[in-house]
């Protein structure tokens, strides 16, 4: 659960890095010290969320596990990007 979370916040902080996820999220224009430093934390997040699965499955169980891990920290994210942005209009 808690290798889970970490990929969770890593992931979001990753996209927040991304100029047009971050202007979706947040509404404002994302400045590039920030962008580094949600970089570097999200990327940080994530190699402790391996950690945490390591620690906890051993080094081939956990890596493995953590790739499934990886997969569902990363759905929420992805199914509130594609459920709640508004449709484009043509």
């Amino acid at each position: 659960m808690i290798s889970w979370l970490l990929a969770l916040a890593g992931f979001a902080l990753l996209a927040l890095a991304m100029e047009e996820h971050h202007a979706w999220a947040l509404g404002r224009e994302l400045e590039r010290p920030r962008q580094r430093l949600y970089r570097r934390l999200g990327f940080g997040l994530l190699a402790l969320s391996w950690v945490m699965a390591v620690a906890r499955w051993g080094p081939a169980v956990g890596t493995v596990g953590w790739c499934g891990v990886l997969t569902l920290a990363a759905a929420p994210l992805l199914l509130a990007r594609t459920y709640l942005t508004p449709p484009r209009r043509r």
